[in-house]
């Protein structure tokens, strides 16, 4: 094959092996991320369901937006109140079921199911479990951690 011809397909090769290899480090980067996510949402977990209501307000962002059963709650003194009131009346025993989670860049999201047991402090009640599913959104920070900024759930038994 004459010289003219070859080079074209060594950088054709040459390029289809660079991409390759861009894919699979992007593959690397996406688990650390997922991971860091995941991350994330153990710690909002371990705040819920422990009652600690200063470490959860703690871990919520700033820029922070939930939307409950078409509620949305936003603004740091809104989310910090809802959560302290929240936990103070009621026991959380609650779990995110993730069904996928995607990385695009700063931002990712998870869509999932959720169950929860609620039960009244005072003592005032039954038990209330629910379930149903949530889109969780979440954005990378300048320094590289990832924070849940958004998050949408609606009940199926409630």
């Amino acid at each position: 094959m004459p010289a003219q011809r070859l080079i074209p397909l060594l950088i054709s090769a040459l390029a289809t092996v660079m991409v390759g290899c861009a894919a699979d480090e992007r593959a690397v980067d996406v688990s650390a991320d997922i991971a860091a996510i995941n991350a994330v949402n153990e710690g909002l977990l371990e705040a819920l369901n422990s009652g600690d209501w200063q470490q959860l307000n703690a871990l919520t962002d700033d820029e922070y937006v939930y939307v409950v059963n078409g509620t949305p709650t936003s603004g740091r003194a809104n989310i910090d109140a809802g959560n302290r009131g929240f936990l103070e009346q009621w026991e959380d025993e609650e779990a995110w079921l993730p069904d996928e989670t995607m990385i695009d860049g700063d931002l990712g999201f998870q869509r999932g199911s959720f169950t929860m047991r609620l039960s009244p402090r005072d003592g005032s009640g039954p038990a209330r479990d629910l379930a149903g599913t949530y889109m969780h959104l979440y954005q990378r920070r300048q320094d590289g951690s990832w924070a849940l900024t958004r998050a949408m759930a609606q009940s199926a038994t409630d």
